[in-house]
């Protein structure tokens, strides 16, 4: 059944809300990591052991026993996969799976109801409607202090000079870069994929620093698809450099509507530290300048960690000031990304009591009402989550070796952490 049937048909459709517990994701969704294989979700922790096709990948026994777990409401790929939105949302977080349930229902309603209808099918037939692009390099400009090398060239370098370990992949070298899987994704793309993208993202690595995004942009551009197609770029903001003598800027008009995320981990010189070597007045204007283009918004993105969660109302207020001077071009924080993967050291359970509840009452002294649910939602999971100490050391470890290596210091910018520092 192709997308034109399936929009078109009269059949009495059951809605995605009736579902016991619906995550569109596995359905209409596709994310590559940096070696190529495909999996339904950002935050799934393990791709699919062997690579494949997107073709193979949407007919696979392992995608349809998902998808039919997730219609009967769980089971054990359920329980394995979609292990971070069940932490979120036990502690009354944002997950990826309630975000992307919005995103239909309130900004794509015609694409929620093609998938109702779409689930009525035996599924046989490929359907994919967004995509997530993780290009096949690690190329990065920063050493962001809950990253991994796997996302980092720039940690990966840091890790040989400090006695870290690096992602198996990575071999001895520390930029990875792979031409064939790039070319060869972007045909498969042309041929199989493309034609009914409704939503691409792209993603890294430094997004706007790797070339095969660009490849895959201009791609789209020259089929004149991109003016029916949303475009999401996550960047550390830091960067705009010219491919073949453009850059983003003159990509993002060609695209229906676009939404930049900029990741940051604080406002000003904390996230300079958190998200080292970055200069925050570049961050800035790079903002601004994505802000004046018509069809573009920008959304501040935090992964928050334990470094980071006591000081999300800094950036929360500093946010404030842009959305005054720029009306309907920045969104509020999104607090919805809780850190995970190889870099786990990092997560909340690292945080002693008493710093705990030293954040706590900072939020509640620069509580604004506009950011009543986002600071409530913070402060009941600094409230209920355990304490590991043992990985609080683990993770201390890791920051005061990169301190020594970069000449910073984690107390310059959190003394809480003195007595567990020192």
């Amino acid at each position: 059944m192709n997308k034109k049937a399936l929009s078109t048909s009269k059949m009495m459709t059951k809605k995605l809300e009736e579902y016991e517990w619906f995550c569109p994701q596995p359905f209409m969704n596709i994310v590559t990591d940096v070696s190529g294989r495909i999996k339904p979700c950002c935050v799934i922790k393990k791709a699919p052991d062997s690579k494949k096709t997107i073709e193979e990948y949407s007919k696979s026994d392992m995608l349809r026993q998902f998808r039919k777990e997730i219609l009967d409401g769980g089971g054990p790929l359920v329980e394995t996969n979609c292990e971070v939105c069940i932490e979120q949302e036990k502690h009354s977080q944002e997950s990826h799976r309630r975000t992307y349930n919005k995103y239909l229902e309130y900004n794509k309603p015609e694409l929620k109801e093609e998938l109702e209808e779409y689930l009525e099918t035996d599924m046989d037939t490929p359907f994919v409607r967004t995509m997530e692009w993780i290009a096949p390099s690690n190329f990065c400009n920063l050493r962001c202090h809950m990253c991994d090398s796997s996302c980092s060239s720039s940690i990966a370098r840091e890790n040989q000079h400090i006695g870290h370990s690096n992602a198996k992949f990575l071999g001895n070298k520390t930029i990875y870069k792979n031409d064939e899987n790039a070319e060869s994704f972007i045909q498969e793309c042309d041929d199989f994929v493309i034609d009914n993208l409704v939503e691409l993202k792209l993603t890294g690595g430094e997004t706007l620093a790797i070339k095969y995004n660009y490849d895959l942009m201009k791609r789209i551009v020259d089929r004149g698809l991109a003016k029916n197609m949303d475009l999401r770029i996550t960047t550390n903001g830091t960067l705009t450099p010219k491919f073949d003598g453009k850059d983003i800027f003159d990509y993002i008009p060609e695209f229906k509507e676009c939404q930049i995320n900029i990741s940051i981990e604080g406002w000003g010189e904390r996230n300079q530290y958190l998200r080292y070597p970055s200069k925050w007045d570049v961050i800035y204007k790079n903002a601004e300048r994505y802000a004046s283009l018509p069809n573009t918004k920008v959304l501040f993105v935090s992964t928050i960690n334990a470094l980071n969660i006591g000081y999300l109302w800094e950036i929360a207020h500093g946010l404030h000031e842009l959305m005054d001077k720029y009306p309907d071009k920045f969104y509020q924080l999104s607090t919805g990304s809780l850190v995970w993967g190889s870099m786990e050291k990092y997560v909340i359970t690292t945080i002693p009591r008493e710093i705990r509840e030293e954040y706590i009452n900072s939020y509640f002294s620069n509580w604004k009402s506009e950011y009543n649910d986002d600071f409530k939602k913070i402060v009941d999971y600094l409230e209920t989550v355990s304490y590991d100490e043992e990985l609080m050391h683990k993770m201390l470890k890791d920051v005061k070796s990169r301190d020594l290596h970069r000449g910073t210091s984690l107390l310059d910018f959190a003394p809480e952490w003195k007595p567990y520092y020192e």
